[in-house]
């Protein structure tokens, strides 16, 4: 895990796994640098191939956090698994989600012919 700090945002880079095994260690180290004046609190999930209900227990503490600070939690490029479970949880309602872009296989304009 990395974490940046810039400001009132802080930037985590998630690796690996968010479950039961890792996700109050996890919420301890991000903790510490989540203070009154941080507004915003990127999470990069690009990296992370597994999420169970601890990790989204996490999700959860770390955006009640951030609202009681005022502020904004925001998950970055979930792989699909992930962002499947976020979805069907309602999370993403609940939290910005930026997405990865997805492939485009070709236009509309190819189908005119």
């Amino acid at each position: 895990m990395e974490i940046r700090k810039n400001g009132d945002t802080i930037w985590v880079e998630l690796v690996d796994d968010l479950s039961f095994t890792n996700s109050h260690r996890i919420k301890e180290r991000i903790l510490k640098y989540v203070d009154h004046d941080i507004k915003v609190l990127i999470l990069n999930m690009s990296k992370v191939n597994f999420m169970d209900s601890a990790g989204i227990g996490l999700l959860i503490s770390l955006l009640k956090k951030m609202k009681s600070n005022g502020g904004k939690l925001i998950v970055e490029y979930p792989k699909l698994g992930v962002q499947k479970l976020l979805e069907m949880t309602k999370l993403d309602e609940l939290m910005e989600i930026k997405k990865k872009p997805e492939p485009t296989t070709g236009s509309w304009d190819d189908f005119e012919n």
